[in-house]
């Protein structure tokens, strides 16, 4: 039984930093719809306005190629927030991470019924295969929403920096 509880506590790891992983994701992504979002309202605000005709005054050729610049860079950024679908990557995200967090919650109450003696040797290897298969479950759903390098990293070094509480053995790899 040690190898199974060996690997219920690797399955335990991967899921504390995948689902840190995506979150990372989703906020970034988050953050990107933002600042696009932001970035496009004052672009059309600005076009749509007479701000340029009042700097440059009336019949301007300046005005108008600033508002066509701004239009055009405003349609762009739209195309960008269309195509990246920012919020709803973010929203999958989100659901992968908490898919991930119900699997570290579900090991560690298995973890401790294994210590107390509340399960026999076929329920911690059934226990183990749910998890297996719940894992593969919140894998399917997590590779269709990116995450990058450096996501994976912010998870790696805010875990290790203490934003989440985690023992060393929890977080244990395989050696």
């Amino acid at each position: 039984m040690e190898h199974v509880i060996k690997q219920l506590k690797q399955f335990k790891t991967d899921a504390i930093y995948e689902k840190k992983k995506h979150y990372n994701a989703a906020d970034r992504k988050r953050r990107c719809y933002k600042w696009v979002s932001i970035t496009q309202i004052v672009l059309n605000a600005i076009a749509g306005t007479t701000l340029f005709t009042v700097v440059f005054g009336e019949g301007s050729k300046v005005a108008e190629i600033l508002a066509l610049i701004f239009t055009i860079a405003a349609t762009i950024l739209a195309s960008v927030q269309k195509i990246g679908d920012f919020e709803n990557q973010a929203q999958g995200n989100a659901k992968a991470a908490d898919m991930y967090l119900g699997i570290s919650k579900k090991i560690n109450l298995i973890l401790n019924f294994i210590k107390d003696g509340a399960l026999t040797n076929q329920e911690i290897v059934e226990k183990a295969e749910e998890i297996r298969s719940e894992i593969s479950q919140a894998n399917e759903i997590g590779s269709q929403f990116s995450t990058n390098q450096k996501d994976y990293n912010k998870a790696q070094e805010g875990i290790k920096n203490g934003e989440e509480n985690y023992t060393d053995e929890e977080l244990e790899l395989w050696e």
